[in-house]
């Protein structure tokens, strides 16, 4: 663990619910927020100071709507990163999945009117089921074309751990420097 001193800051990790819509809550306190699943909770210690992530385990977009809608903002957000998608990959009406997304981008705009909002490219394994990479290839394909996304992490710096949805060490690693490198 980092001493208090280093500058170093952590995701914030929210709890596990079954009560996500009513437990679950945003502060924005920095210019730049990344909300995400519990993948982005894996992010090592960084020392932007300028940088949030808050890790929802269990999320999808829809719940980043309602988070958002209800978000309460110490300081304005400049840029937002919405880093869900992998919690619904098994729904066969992808459709779904991207009215979510939409969603959830109209109520960050709503919200937060001068943010940039970003959607990163969902990294999967290419060991999950057919059905869940079809629904994750469509809802990327949506991402790419309707809106401000990053791209994904190209292939060879991607790995998960056994299950297959959950990034190892090294591709978090990876992943928080490739979204930085998007931001500016």
């Amino acid at each position: 663990m980092e001493p208090p001193s280093s500058g170093r800051r952590r995701a914030t990790r929210h709890i596990s619910t079954l009560r996500k819509m009513k437990d679950w809550h945003v502060t924005v306190r920095n210019k730049i927020l990344i909300m995400g699943d519990s993948n982005v909770c894996r992010f090592p210690p960084f020392l932007d100071q300028h940088l949030q992530v808050d890790s929802y385990p269990g999320a999808n977009f829809r719940h980043a709507a309602a988070l958002l809608s209800r978000a309460i903002a110490i300081t304005p957000p400049e840029i937002i990163v919405l880093a869900f998608g992998l919690n619904r990959r098994s729904q066969r009406a992808h459709q779904t999945s991207v009215k979510q997304l939409q969603a959830a981008l109209r109520a960050a705009k709503l919200r937060f009117p001068h943010a940039r909002v970003l959607v990163p490219a969902i990294n999967f394994s290419p060991a999950l089921p057919q059905q869940e990479k079809f629904s994750l290839l469509a809802l990327n394909r949506h991402i790419q074309e309707h809106c401000d996304f990053i791209p994904p992490l190209p292939r060879e710096k991607f790995s998960t751990e056994a299950d297959q949805v959950h990034w190892s060490r090294e591709t978090a690693a990876a992943m928080l420097d490739h979204w930085c490198e998007h931001l500016n």
